[in-house]
């Protein structure tokens, strides 16, 4: 098998295993490492040799770009503070803990190294939680955390995963240039992904097709990150700055086909590019057990084992003192921000999965050191990272949905009215619209009518979602319609199937069309209005 065929291997296993996932709410990740662990037992893999730049510098960029895409800013720069210090200050915290923890236990790691595998497992991968905890009703701000704690963590992360990297090859490092130089970076990298980003805007905008447009969006990913890499600046933080400016900037300037388009276009591509790591990684492992001869399995699983409570268990002796101390010393923190329930902290504590960035990082280190030598303990801390994923993947999502549960940590979902006002701003802004276009365009009053009337329904059933009761008549009227539209959807469509089939009309049209019917029907069986 190779690498191709198992990347289809990997990628068909989790396809297949989606509903299931979607039933147990289980993060997909856990179906990927099942693939790997098949892949990596299989006879006769070849040995795939991939430089790890190309893992970082093609892995990367659309990773950081797309969670930073869907990242909404209002909520990030209100949570600003507590995001900080999950994602700087949780983050040094676990590479230093964890670095002590793989010196005490494995003595033959340099300092250099156990800082460099403690930078590697200390970054979260938010996907794997949310997948679990969106579906059980948990606080809002749960998310929003869990989310801007992942997108910041991974910048801190690589920062100190290069500055360990270039201690072991180079054998030097300084405390005061490391800092000066992690601000510089910082700064720098943000600075060149707001300017790739604003750049990136104008081109979109004069492309006008669509296809060009969503393919652009992938190549803007890679720009702010490899400009930035060229110039020695922080790749991440370009890259994550770029995707929040694209985040906001995007749904004004693309028009309705591109944003459908590239919303598809990036969800396949995440779901192919997971696939692709987690073959890496199964490529990887046989050759690393066997490389690991003088340690037995039993060891090796014991020490991946105790390192993996160290990293969930700092994570937990670190939330409830951050949580308490800045509100204890600053009470205007306090004021602003009121002491979340202890709850709400335990059950956050168990959601700190790792996942592709950890892997993405250790597959990345060089094979070997300036002066031709193995690059050291590469093989164990392959597969340290590999135990510390596979057990905050499982753990935490046996643990988290009984817990929430069993804690009461759920509110009330005020989505619905929140999109129900928003529905009702916009059509009261169309009712104003049609009576502008009315005068302007010399529109029959029937037509206008007809359509008031129909957009009149529709708010008068969306005032409904505000009220305690909103199952009224009118309600089960409307879904009686929403019926009747999707059966007369379904009947253009076997129409159309009929037509092409019997060469009344070319592909062209019939595609034309489809897309048309493929809109429509999306919005029809929305479960809201």
């Amino acid at each position: 098998m190779n690498f191709i065929e198992a990347s289809i291997f990997i990628l068909l296993i989790a396809i297949l295993f989606v509903p299931l996932a979607t039933r147990f709410r289980l993060p997909l990740e856990i179906f990927l490492f099942l693939g790997s662990c098949i892949i990596s037992l299989m006879p006769g893999l070849p040995v795939i040799n991939i430089s790890p730049i190309v893992v970082f510098d093609l892995f990367l960029p659309p990773i950081l770009f797309s969670a930073a895409y869907f990242t909404s800013w209002r909520d990030f720069k209100f949570n600003l503070r507590p995001i900080s210090q999950l994602a700087i200050g949780l983050v040094i915290f676990t590479t230093l803990t964890v670095a002590l923890a793989v010196k005490y236990l494995l003595p033959d790691f340099t300092w250099s190294e156990a800082f460099l595998f403690g930078a590697i497992v200390s970054p979260t991968d938010a996907s794997a939680a949310t997948s679990i905890v969106k579906k059980l009703g948990v606080p809002r701000r749960f998310i929003v955390l869990l989310e801007g704690e992942s997108l910041v963590n991974d910048a801190t992360a690589l920062i100190l995963y290069r500055f360990s990297l270039a201690a072991i090859l180079f054998g030097a490092f300084s405390m005061s240039q490391a800092v000066i130089q992690f601000f510089s970076m910082a700064i720098g990298g943000a600075a060149i992904g707001l300017l790739t980003a604003i750049f990136a805007e104008k081109v979109l905008q004069q492309l006008k097709d669509f296809k060009a447009e969503t393919t652009f969006t992938v190549v803007t990913a890679y720009m702010t990150y490899l400009l930035a890499e060229h110039l020695g600046f922080s790749s991440v933080i370009s890259t994550v700055v770029g995707g929040m400016y694209f985040g906001i900037r995007f749904p004004e300037i693309a028009s309705s086909k591109t944003n459908v388009s590239a919303k598809a276009s990036w969800g396949t591509l995440m779901f192919v590019i997971n696939g692709f790591v987690f073959t890496l990684i199964g490529f990887e492992l046989p050759i690393v057990i066997k490389n690991l001869g003088n340690y037995s399995i039993f060891s090796l699983v014991c020490y991946g084992l105790a390192i993996s409570a160290v990293v969930i268990g700092v994570r937990m002796i670190w939330l409830f003192p951050s949580a308490y101390i800045p509100r204890l010393l600053f009470p205007s923190i306090a004021r602003k921000d009121p002491m979340p329930p202890w709850e709400f902290l335990a059950a956050f504590g168990w959601a700190g999965m790792r996942g592709i960035l950890s892997l993405a990082a250790v597959l990345a280190i060089p094979h070997t050191l300036p002066s031709g030598a193995p690059f050291p303990n590469q093989d164990i801390l392959i597969f340290l990272t590999y135990c510390v994923i596979v057990t905050t993947l499982i753990t935490p999502a046996i643990i988290l949905p009984p817990l929430i549960k069993w804690l009461r940590l759920t509110e009330v979902d005020d989505r619905v009215r929140e999109e129900a006002n928003a529905r009702i701003r916009a059509f009261e802004e169309v009712i104003k619209s049609i009576e502008q276009i009315k005068m302007k365009e010399k529109i029959p009053d029937k037509v206008v009518t007809e359509f008031c009337d129909q957009v009149q329904r529709k708010l008068k059933v969306i005032r409904t979602q505000l009220e305690e009761t909103p199952y009224s008549m009118l309600y089960d009227d409307y879904f009686a319609l929403k019926k009747l539209t999707i059966r007369a959807l379904e009947a253009e469509r076997k129409t159309l199937l009929k037509l092409r089939r019997s060469g009344e009309i070319r592909d062209e049209i019939f595609h034309n069309l489809l897309d048309e019917l493929d809109i429509e029907e999306v919005r029809a069986r929305s479960l809201r209005v």
